[in-house]
């Protein structure tokens, strides 16, 4: 096998730095100190990192970093594709979807060279690490070069749960920490930059009856581009708990203990290709509602609005149905099949405990009147009415 030798020479790198993040200005700076505190070859302590991460407003205390540091690590070493099946991986890290969700960093050691990359998660370690094993995530970077140019046993494997005292981005502060040795050459980018909000947008499709996870991803442009899902009916299902397709619904987090598919795009897009013609055919009753409230109309199947439409300005069966899932206004009409959406729902909300029963005008106020203890959406509102489980174990919801 024709061996690999990747240069770690970081002299050119700031050149390329803005374009490698897609992003320009603060970070330029911590890149110059990151590479400040790598040639000095000094202890790296937590002042260095805060000094690294000042940008982001990350900060991590040397007391905090010392007890990190000392706890245990879990250890996979003799890797190959069944490690991700073993008991000792399953019970610590998970599967890709499982109900383990921990944050923490990760650290990979190429055995005969000693080269290191380190990575973290916040709540993903399952299908991140299981990504490596199955070489699907992207071909960039030294690390995945490696992997599938000699393969994932030539490596050691090493994880650092963050479960106890753990505070929001603690991941990110010790995973610059990492950074900062000279070691850790299998890292491209020696600035940490995969920042809360900055593209950390969980997203889940699940089926109806919330029996089934179709499809997840922590990047939301996912099922845009890869689904060919508008963003306008993401937002709208998140917000008020439409279906989409009249078969699923979108949640932007987990829910534990159901039935978990390993489907590929691929066996998705056709499924809701499948899914997409049949609502198209189906000839359900069509609501035209002026967008000034002036007059609504209805209309016993898709072609027979399009006939009326016809009458206003050219109009096309795919581009109405486009306008019915988005919610964008067509000619002047708000589309809408009958009896679908959540418009006129009324939620009733009772406190088991003291059978205290409050009736809300939707499923958003609903949702805002648990906050700020407990922050919530309509969706998710919506799916414990449907579920029957209580929500938070103290409140059942039911739909009128």
């Amino acid at each position: 096998m024709k061996k690999v030798y990747y240069s770690t020479n970081t002299k050119n790198l700031s050149l390329d730095w803005p374009l490698i993040l897609g992003r320009t200005g603060d970070l330029l700076p911590a890149y110059r100190l990151a590479k400040k505190f790598i040639k000095q070859d000094k202890p790296i302590t937590a002042a260095e990192v805060n000094e690294v991460l000042a940008f982001s407003n990350i900060k991590i205390s040397q007391d905090m970093l010392d007890k990190i540091l000392k706890r245990p690590r879990l250890e996979f070493s003799n890797l190959n594709v069944d490690t991700i099946r073993s008991d000792y991986f399953l019970k610590n890290i998970g599967t890709v979807r499982g109900n383990i969700q921990i944050p923490g960093v990760y650290i990979w050691t190429h055995l005969s060279t000693g080269d290191k990359y380190v990575g973290s998660s916040s709540s993903t370690f399952g299908r991140r690490l299981i990504g490596y094993f199955k070489g699907t995530h992207r071909d960039i970077g030294k690390l995945m070069h490696l992997i599938k140019d000699e393969g994932i046993g030539v490596f050691k494997l090493e994880v650092l749960p963050l479960i106890e005292s753990y505070s929001i981005n603690q991941e990110l502060s010790l995973e610059q920490y990492f950074l900062l040795h000279s070691e850790f050459n299998l890292n491209t980018l020696r600035v940490v930059n995969n920042f809360s909000g900055a593209r950390a947008k969980p997203l889940y499709m699940y089926t109806k009856d919330l029996s089934e996870l179709i499809y997840y991803s922590d990047v939301q442009e996912d099922f845009i581009f890869k689904l060919r899902i508008h963003h306008t009916i993401i937002t709208r299902s998140l917000k008020t708990g439409t279906y989409y397709l009249d078969k699923y619904v979108f949640t932007d987090k987990p829910i534990l203990g159901v039935k978990e598919n390993n489907y590929s795009i691929v066996e998705i897009n056709k499924m809701l290709d499948k899914d997409r013609l049949e609502v198209q055919n189906r000839g359900r009753s069509v609501f035209l509602k002026a967008v000034d409230g002036s007059n609504t109309k209805k209309f016993n199947s898709i072609s027979d609005c399009v006939d009326y439409l016809n009458t206003i300005a050219p109009s096309y069966k795919t581009t109405l149905y486009r306008h019915i899932e988005t919610g964008i206004p067509y000619h002047g009409y708000i589309c809408e099949f009958a009896n679908e959406g959540t418009k006129g729902i009324k939620v009733s909300v009772t406190h088991v405990a003291s059978n205290e029963t409050i009736i809300y005008s939707s499923l958003r106020e609903a949702a805002l009147s648990f906050e700020p203890k407990y922050i919530t959406t309509g969706q998710t509102i919506k799916a414990y009415a449907e579920s029957g489980r209580l929500f938070k174990d103290k409140y059942k919801i039911t739909l009128k």
